[in-house]
């Protein structure tokens, strides 16, 4: 594949928080703690602290979790490493997408395994692995139930509650009815539909199910699957846990930061809650509110005194669930873990947590903006270069570039004749005055009406020169449609089978050459 780099703020797609981020301004700089280069993870290591009780709590957990699926030598010797005190991880995180769901979801964990490579290179005697960790405890079931592929939606069709991870797949085999649908007798993908069919077995869950098929595709480079949907994990994390459920300093604490970022011109992404915890079951997974002196779980009778709810946090530390502002906390308290690897929209949230991090004495971690890239197929290749185009003009929209594609091939500018208009009827307006001072209100009636006639000549003109171009702006909606489908990027609607079928077997390992965190710039890959 060829590479090109565009800078973001030149996509039109990354928010301004993001860009202000990269771009390090000042005003910004409260609400994160080190930076994206070697001397602010220099600091990293120096400033995270992880105890050999927790390593091994961490590790035996993860030697659990892992009991029943193949470890390549890189993954087990990475694991047999996190029992050492000279070992830190770097983590990315996202929801179990059927399939995957959206192709950020590779470039996620590319971005991170290559972070933890280019680590461990510059700084010897430490040991840096990479970590993804699953969303296991989400109940937003309609955000993962579906992918997308070649403009065809396809989802499993359940109906449970609670969190997603403990969810079994029985209807899956209609997901691969309607997937051989979508491939519409395309070939090349049989190896990788072949795992994913093993690792989509009716009898598991969706823990189970993403957990093989990332391991299938990455564990040959050490990547480690954190499950934090455990007992064990849970306890370390307890003594925080106990501390939301009695003090409820985090809420206040979170929306400080956010009113200051609003102070800024920034948005809020997420609003905390007194509580941030859920209670969770098989069954369910609800909200704990803490009214009328009792701690209540929303949408059933369940309800607890103080004594009680300690006692229940005691005895079953994995019935408490964080939320989203929580569930970075939980993360950074059971890994030695020195960044997060993100999207703009995740990122943007974090910088919410930073005065929360501080109150819980927890390192905050360098935030890293993921890798972003489009895949440019040869077909869209050559349209590109045939109507003169390079990889930046792409990003303008759709309409946009119809109207410049238009303009430059045919000459519409009736700019010329406008300004002639206004010549004579300023002249005219000279005249009127010496006679009649009250009728200039009329000349200027009539000079709007005479622009607004060749604004109608030049939307016509439009028009045909479009009938007459319709090839080459047909070219340009195909351009669109297949690298920004529905206005979006691509890695946020296509799955990963759709560069599989481009790329082949191989795509993770090219991605893996062409990927690099710490290029902070959009990438367009040509096949």
């Amino acid at each position: 594949m060829n590479k090109t780099k565009i800078q973001y703020a030149d996509t039109g797609y990354f928010s301004g928080l993001m860009l202000d981020y990269l771009g390090g301004k000042e005003t910004l700089k409260p609400f994160y703690n080190k930076t994206l280069s070697i001397q602010g993870f220099e600091k990293q290591f120096a400033e995270k602290q992880f105890s050999s009780e927790n390593r091994t709590i961490l590790y035996n957990s993860l030697a659990n979790q892992y009991a029943s699926l193949n470890k390549s030598t890189e993954l087990s010797q990475n694991l047999a490493l996190l029992k050492q005190k000279n070992t830190y991880t770097v983590t990315t995180g996202h929801q179990l997408n059927l399939f995957t769901g959206p192709l950020y979801f590779i470039y996620k964990i590319v971005s991170t395994i290559n972070l933890a490579k280019q680590l461990s290179d510059k700084f010897p005697g430490k040991n840096v692995v990479p970590v993804f960790w699953m969303a296991t405890e989400d109940h937003d079931f309609e955000e993962i139930n579906h992918f997308n592929l070649f403009g065809s939606k396809i989802e499993i069709n359940k109906s449970e509650s609670g969190a997603v991870g403990r969810m079994n797949l029985d209807g899956v085999a209609q997901v691969f009815d309607q997937l051989k649908e979508a491939l519409a007798g395309r070939t090349g993908l049989e190896n990788i539909i072949d795992k994913i069919e093993n690792a989509y077995r009716s009898e598991n869950t969706f823990t189970s199910a993403i957990r093989e098929l990332v391991n299938e595709l990455f564990g040959a480079h050490g990547l480690i699957i954190v499950d934090g949907d455990d007992i064990e994990l849970k306890r370390i994390f307890s003594p925080l846990v106990k501390n939301e459920l009695i003090e409820r300093e985090n809420f206040n604490a979170i929306n400080s930061s956010s009113e200051k970022l609003l102070e800024l011109g920034y948005k809020k992404q997420v609003n905390p809650r007194e509580i941030n915890l859920f209670y969770l079951t098989d069954e369910l997974r609800s909200r704990i509110v803490f009214e009328d002196a009792v701690y209540k779980v929303l949408e059933t009778t369940l309800q607890f005194t103080e004594a009680e709810i300690l006692a229940e946090l005691e005895n079953h530390p994995e019935r408490f669930s964080p939320n989203a502002v929580m569930r970075p906390l939980y993360q950074e308290t059971i890994l030695p873990n020195l960044a997060y690897i993100g999207g703009g929209g995740e990122l943007a949230y974090w910088f919410q947590l930073k005065e929360m991090f501080n109150n819980n004495q927890t390192a905050f971690p360098v935030l890293v903006l993921r890798n972003s890239a489009v895949i440019v197929d040869k077909g869209t290749q050559k349209k590109i270069t045939k109507l003169g185009y390079d990889y930046t003009t792409i990003f303008k929209k759709e309409e946009e570039l119809i109207k410049e594609f238009v303009n430059t091939s045919n000459s519409v500018d009736l700019s010329i004749e406008k300004n002639a208009l206004n010549e004579i009827y300023a002249s005219l307006s000279t005249k009127v005055q010496t006679i009649d001072a009250s009728l200039e209100g009329a000349v200027k009636a009539e000079l709007q009406k005479s622009l607004k006639s060749i604004e109608i000549i030049d939307k016509k003109l439009i028009k045909a020169i479009k009938s007459k171009e319709e090839v080459n702006i047909n070219q340009i909606r195909a351009i669109k449609a297949k690298l920004f489908p529905n206005g979006s990027l691509q890695e946020r609607k296509d799955n990963f089978l759709y560069a599989q079928l481009l790329l082949g077997d191989n795509f993770v390992e090219d991605l893996m050459t062409c990927l690099d965190p710490f290029e902070q710039e959009f990438i367009v890959l040509s096949v």
